[in-house]
């Protein structure tokens, strides 16, 4: 089952993905770590089990700033988290993080959203690349740089469900108006990966309402 909310001023959808028996993977905690969290334990006790998996599709603060909050609180509960983000991001974690947010921020204008949301970002417990299981689970990462370099889409409940981070929104995609990103890239990313999925596979994306593969493919001739 796929959970969807949003939190923070520009929507950002979180996604709690639980299985019986499983991790709970929660998807791009952006904001509001107290939602996340209450979200998060009340999940870990419906599948019972006490491991949880933080993973974020890219390195954006409106994608990530609420993982420090959260982890913290999952681990007072007594759980066991661990944060996992994409290789080609790894210059948004850790010693370079704000730097590297604080520009892209800067780019589009909305020095303000940094200001009032920026948190330090814990290097990942795990960096993933292309194709990477996360443990315990079916849920695959699937590389799709173009927003920024390591941009990750999820393939979720057997592939039914792509969790598109912010490559691919309904009828539109990922903006790539900042230092370190590809307008080519994405619209690559899209073409030869996302499109390649079949048209039944919905897409839930970072931002904004879902859609399906089949909607999407008109617009990428």
């Amino acid at each position: 089952m796929v959970r969807q909310f949003s939190v923070g001023p520009i929507g950002e959808n979180v996604y709690v993905v639980e299985r019986p028996g499983e991790p709970v993977v929660v998807v791009d905690p952006g904001a509001d770590a107290d939602r996340i969290l209450s979200e998060t334990l009340e999940a870990a006790e419906r599948v019972k089990n006490r491991a949880v998996h933080v993973v974020c599709t890219h390195g954006h603060l409106d994608h990530v700033a609420a993982a420090p909050g959260l982890l913290a609180g999952l681990k007072g509960a007594g759980l066991e988290a661990r944060l996992f983000a994409p290789a080609g991001d790894r210059q948004y974690f850790g010693d370079t993080a704000e730097a590297v947010n604080r520009q892209v921020f800067k780019d589009i204008r909305a020095n303000a959203f940094f200001t009032r949301f920026w948190t330090p970002i814990p290097e990942a417990d795990v960096y993933y690349d292309d194709g990477y299981v996360f443990p315990g689970t079916g849920i695959r990462a699937m590389h799709t740089p173009g927003h920024t370099p390591g941009s990750s889409c999820l393939l979720v409940e057997g592939g039914s469900i792509l969790l598109a981070g912010d490559t691919l929104f309904r009828y539109g995609r990922g903006r790539t108006d900042t230092f370190d990103a590809d307008e080519a890239a994405i619209v690559s990313s899209i073409r030869t990966r996302i499109l390649e999925l079949p048209d039944t596979v919905r897409v839930m994306p970072g931002h904004g309402p879902s859609s399906t593969i089949g909607q999407e493919r008109p617009l990428y001739p």
